[in-house]
């Protein structure tokens, strides 16, 4: 009787062996979505076709069966504010949270800016 080399051994299997662990595509689209709308400047909001399509910003798209899935987000955008960071911040974070919640690495995260939303103008009333 041989013994096994170190590291050959044949592990103990029970109740037929390891089994799959499938995320369903919302999870993934629900942690990007939170963490778009954690990024300051960020907005929750309806389109201008939102009543007729349904269409809410951020909206994502990923794929999650894939082991390094593309996400596409779409979202609105809070003006003024400087579109490139807020996008660079959302690219960012989703990469990191979806690794960090899910286990999923993006293969890329693609942002795209949909709409711009006028924030509060300040008064120019003076009064006296």
């Amino acid at each position: 009787m041989a013994d096994d080399a170190p590291g050959t051994a044949t592990p103990i299997v029970e109740n037929g062996g390891p089994g799959t662990l499938t995320i369903a595509d919302r999870v993934g689209e629900q942690i990007s979505r939170q963490t778009a709308l954690d990024i300051e400047g960020v907005l929750r909001h309806r389109g201008s076709m939102g009543l007729i399509t349904g269409a809410d910003y951020p909206k994502v798209s990923i794929d999650m069966s894939l082991a390094h899935p593309r996400v596409q987000v779409s979202i609105a955008v809070r003006w003024p504010t400087q579109i490139t960071t807020v996008a660079q911040e959302v690219r960012a974070q989703v990469h990191h949270e979806l690794a960090r919640l899910a286990g999923v690495t993006p293969h890329r995260v693609d942002v795209t800016i949909a709409e711009l939303v006028p924030g509060e103008q300040p008064s120019t009333r003076r009064v006296q």
